[in-house]
């Protein structure tokens, strides 16, 4: 099998604003308002929560399927935390990205939580996002099942 390439052009339209081309699609990064951006758009670290729970969704329902388990509904909350010194400029040996995510799936399911769990622990092995993330981010993830 052939490897897989993906490739995103950036234009910077201002000191928070970037304007990306992926495939056929526009998209606005940017910072909130607070933080001296114009809110046009998620910030870099949002799109990775984004990409995760994107990521986590195709897999596990990739995984739930091959299984013959039935997905009604599935949801995401994904939290992360940043380490605010290095965030803010202060000269630090700590990570400057996330230092934890946490995400909750509220799944509606007949599968028992044990089956569900069993699925997102090869979904958060097989999620090429979640294996991007370099140690020693923790990722939790939790499961609710709303059957």
């Amino acid at each position: 099998m052939k490897d897989l390439k993906f490739t995103v052009t950036g234009k910077s339209l201002s000191k928070s604003k970037l304007l990306v081309k992926v495939r056929d699609f526009e998209i606005i990064v940017d910072e909130p308002l607070e933080i001296g951006g114009s809110n046009e758009g998620p910030n870099p670290l949002e799109y990775l929560l984004i990409a995760l729970a994107g990521c986590l969704n195709v897999t596990f329902r990739w995984i739930a399927a091959a299984r013959g388990v039935n997905i009604h509904s599935l949801e995401f909350m994904l939290e992360g935390k940043l380490n605010p010194k290095k965030f803010n400029g202060i000269p630090t040996e700590e990570r400057a990205g996330y230092k934890e995510i946490t995400a909750t799936l509220r799944v509606k399911s007949d599968a028992p939580k044990e089956v569900l769990e069993d699925i997102l622990r090869e979904a958060k092995k097989r999620c090429p996002v979640s294996d991007n993330l370099m140690e020693p981010t923790p990722l939790k993830i939790e499961i609710e099942n709303l059957q």
